[in-house]
C-alpha cells in the first residue's frame, strides 16, 4: 500500500527514470511500488510468522478444538483486514494499486465457511487447441468454392462456440451440461436432470409406451418452419425426394432438374452444406445409405444408379444393364433395407431385382404374378413387401428370396403404394383408398398357400380420392402420411392407434401437389416435397428429439 511519503518522493523527482521501474499495469512510478514492497515483506514476515505458529498448535489439537481455531483465525484475519483497510484508505484513494494483490492467500478458502450452498464444477475435459481454432480457419480448408462462403470467411468466432450456439439452438441447454450445481440438490440425490432428459436431449429414442407421452388424437400440434432448400433453390421445379440422415441432423433434397441438396437441419436456416449435381440425370429417387456414407440416386429415364460418396467426395456411375439377367430399364423406385444389406429395385414385368447395398453387385430377382407398382422393407429387413398392379400383396422372406404368401387387397383394382412399421402395414390404391392390416394376422396366413387369399382389412381410410403415391409412418409407429400427386393439397396425416385423420391439417397450408414425404429419426420433423420447387419442413412439438 502507498504511503504520503511516496507520493511527495514522486513528485520531486518527476521526470527522471525510477530505479525499481515501473509495475506491469500500474499507472504509477515505481519507486512508490518499490517502498510498498519494501513495508509489506516486513508485515508479510510477521503474518508468516504467526501462520507457522498456528499450525504447528493445529497439529496437537483435537478435531473439534481444531475446527474452534480455524473459525478463531480467521474472525481475526477479518478483523486485521478490516482495520488496515480504514487506516488505508486515503492513500487507496490517491493510488491505483491493486490493494486485492497484496493481501495475503487465505489458506482457509477451501474450506468454504461462512459461503452459500451453491458450488461451480469444472468440466471433466477441455481441448485447449479449440480455443485456437476459428471460423475463418475452418472455411480456409473448404475444398468447393474457397473464398466464396461469405461471413464465414471473415469471421473470428471461436469455432467450438460456433457449434455449441448451433446445438443449443436446436435441443436447448440440457441440465446434466450445466457447471452450476447446489449442495442440496446433491445430498438429495436429485443432479437436476431426470433419465428422460438426458436421453431425450442426446436424440435417442424413448420407449413411451411405459409413460404417457403418448401423441393424443383430434389435432395435432406443429409449426411451419424453413423451408428444408431455403438457400438452394436449384433443385429443379419438381422435388422428387425429401430425406434425412440416419444419424446426423442432415437433410436431403433432390428434384427433376439432377440436383441434390445436402442441408444442415437447424429449424431456422437450414443452411446448405453442399450441393451434387448429376447431369442430365433427372431424379426420381435418392436414399441415404442405411451407414449414412452414402447417397444413391435414381432416374425413371436411364438403366443405372449414381452413387456419391460423402466421405471421399466422388461421384460413381453403377450399370446394371449388363448385370441383371433381362436388363434394367430405369431405376426409378428403390428400397434399401434397414439392416444395410440390400437394394430391392423394381423392375419390369412384375420382376424385383435384388442388390447388394455393399457393393452393388446383383444377387438375385423375385417374380411377381402382375407389374409390381410399390416395395418396402420390414423394420428388421427379413421381409419384404410389394403391391402389384393386380391388387395382390406379396410378403417375401429375405433368407431364402422365396414368396411366404400373398393375399388380395381388399377393394383394390391396381395397387399404387405400401408402407410397414412394426405391428401395421398399409396399402394404397389408384382409387385413393388405404387399407389398414394388423401384421399379426398376415403373419399367421398358410405360408404355402399361394392361391388368392382374401384377408379383411382393420381400417379402411377414405379420406382421399385420388391415387394414393406416397404412404409413409413415422419412427415411433404413431402417424401415417398419405399423399397423392395427382390433386392440390391431397396430404392426409393418420393417427395411431386410433386410426383416426387429425383434423387441423392442413390447415389453410397450400401444400401444392405432395410427391415426396419424410420423418427425421426422432420424429421431431416432418418433409413434404411439392410441384412448386419447395421441401416444405414441419417442425412436430409433441417429439422433442430431432
Amino acid at each position: 500500500m502507498d504511503d504520503d511519503s511516496g507520493d511527495s518522493d514522486s513528485d520531486e523527482d518527476e521526470g527522471k527514470e525510477p530505479e525499481g521501474g515501473e509495475e506491469e499495469g500500474d499507472g504509477e512510478s515505481g519507486s512508490e511500488v518499490e517502498n510498498d514492497l519494501s513495508s509489506n515483506d516486513e508485515a508479510s514476515e510477521l503474518e508468516d510468522d504467526d501462520e507457522n505458529s498456528d499450525v504447528e498448535e493445529l497439529s496437537h489439537e483435537s478435531k473439534d478444538d481444531k475446527e474452534a481455531s480455524e473459525s478463531d483465525d480467521e474472525q481475526s484475519d477479518e478483523n486485521d483486514e478490516k482495520s488496515a483497510g480504514s487506516s488505508d484508505e486515503d492513500d487507496e484513494n490517491t493510488s491505483s494499486t491493486n490493494v486485492m494483490d497484496l493481501i495475503p492467500t487465505d489458506d482457509y478458502s477451501m474450506l468454504n465457511v461462512g459461503k452459500g450452498t451453491a458450488r461451480k464444477r469444472k468440466a471433466a475435459w477441455h481441448d485447449a487447441a479449440d480455443d485456437e481454432v476459428l471460423v475463418r480457419d475452418v472455411a480456409a480448408n473448404y475444398r468447393r468454392a474457397p473464398g466464396k462462403h461469405g461471413a464465414k470467411d471473415v469471421s473470428t468466432e471461436q469455432y467450438a462456440d460456433t457449434v455449441q450456439r448451433k446445438f443449443k439452438g436446436l435441443v436447448g441447454s440440457p441440465a446434466w451440461a450445466s457447471l452450476e450445481k447446489k449442495d442440496e440438490d446433491i445430498a438429495k440425490g436429485d443432479a437436476g436432470d431426470s433419465d428422460d432428459e438426458f436421453f431425450q436431449e442426446t436424440t435417442d429414442l424413448l420407449d413411451r409406451s411405459t409413460k404417457d407421452h403418448r401423441l393424443k388424437k383430434g389435432k395435432l400440434a406443429y409449426r411451419r418452419i424453413a423451408d428444408m432448400n431455403n438457400e438452394s433453390r436449384n433443385e429443379g421445379s419438381v422435388i422428387r425426394c425429401t430425406e434425412f440422415h440416419p444419424h446426423s441432423t442432415v437433410g436431403l433434397v433432390a428434384g427433376l432438374s439432377g440436383t441434390a441438396t445436402i442441408v444442415q437441419i437447424d429449424g431456422k436456416t437450414n443452411p446448405k452444406i453442399q450441393t451434387v449435381n448429376f447431369k442430365d440425370f433427372p431424379v426420381k429417387t435418392a436414399k441415404f445409405s442405411t451407414d449414412g456414407n452414402e447417397v444413391i440416386v435414381g432416374s425413371q429415364h436411364f438403366p443405372h444408379f449414381f452413387v456419391y460418396d460423402m466421405i471421399a467426395g466422388k461421384i460413381v456411375k453403377v450399370p446394371l444393364r449388363k448385370k441383371i439377367a433381362g436388363g434394367a430399364t430405369n431405376t426409378q423406385q428403390f428400397v434399401v433395407s434397414p439392416d444395410g444389406g440390400l437394394i430391392a429395385l423394381r423392375g419390369r414385368l412384375g420382376s424385383v431385382h435384388l442388390l447388394s447395398a455393399r457393393n452393388k453387385e446383383y444377387v438375385g430377382s423375385l417374380r411377381m404374378n402382375d407389374e409390381c407398382s410399390a416395395l418396402a422393407f420390414s423394420k428388421s429387413g427379413t421381409k419384404l413387401y410389394t403391391h402389384g398392379a393386380g391388387g395382390e400383396i406379396y410378403i417375401w422372406d429375405m433368407a431364402s428370396r422365396t414368396c411366404q404368401t400373398k393375399f388380395v387387397d381388399d377393394g383394390c383394382i391396381s395397387g399404387s403404394s405400401v408402407a410397414v412399421n412394426s405391428n401395421y402395414l398399409a396399402a394404397g390404391s389408384s382409387e385413393g383408398v388405404v387399407n389398414l392390416y394388423n401384421l399379426g394376422k398376415l403373419n399367421s396366413l398358410p405360408g404355402n398357400n399361394l392361391h388368392q387369399q382374401h384377408v379383411k382389412p382393420d381400417k379402411v381410410v377414405l379420406n382421399l380420392t385420388t391415387q394414393i403415391n406416397q404412404l409413409r409412418f413415422n419412427p415411433t409407429g404413431e402417424i401415417l402420411a398419405m399423399s397423392s400427386e395427382l390433386k392440390e393439397n391431397a396430404c392426409k396425416l393418420l393417427h395411431f392407434p386410433s386410426m383416426t385423420v387429425f383434423e387441423n391439417f392442413p390447415f389453410d397450408e397450400k401444400l401444392s401437389r405432395v410427391n415426396s414425404v419424410c420423418f427425421s429419426p426422432g420424429a421431431g420433423y416432418m418433409s413434404l416435397g411439392n410441384n412448386k420447387g419447395r421441401a416444405l419442413l414441419y417442425r412436430l412439438r409433441h417429439y422433442k428429439d430431432y
